[in-house]
């Protein structure tokens, strides 16, 4: 009896460490999801309205929309691109005139 007891008290702490990995992920998503916002620059925009654009998104994804396809394209161009512009200027932040540091104009 008592190595079933060990089990389940092994189980619960199983479980409460899940529990704790959940959350942690929802905060690491919750904020990768404002940072994007900032980087868009909407982080600023009303509640309301990117309320309005999260159910659009939901009810696309729950219907199977083509839009989803063209967005997932357009954010994987829109990452890359500047994941590209990091890896070229050797900055996250372009140049204040638009000129990429070590190229003469």
């Amino acid at each position: 009896m008592s190595e079933y007891a060990s089990r389940i008290a092994s189980l619960k702490a199983e479980q409460v460490r899940l529990a704790q990995r959940q959350s942690e992920l929802a905060a690491q998503r919750r904020e990768e999801i404002g940072k994007l916002a900032e980087r868009l620059g909407v982080h600023e925009t009303e509640n309301d309205v990117l309320a309005g654009v999260f159910l659009e998104v939901k009810t696309s994804i729950t219907n199977g929309s083509p839009h989803i396809a063209q967005w997932r394209v357009a954010g994987a161009r829109f990452r890359s691109s500047k994941s590209e512009r990091h890896r070229n200027s050797g900055s996250a932040t372009p140049h204040p005139n638009g000129a990429q540091p070590g190229r003469n104009a």
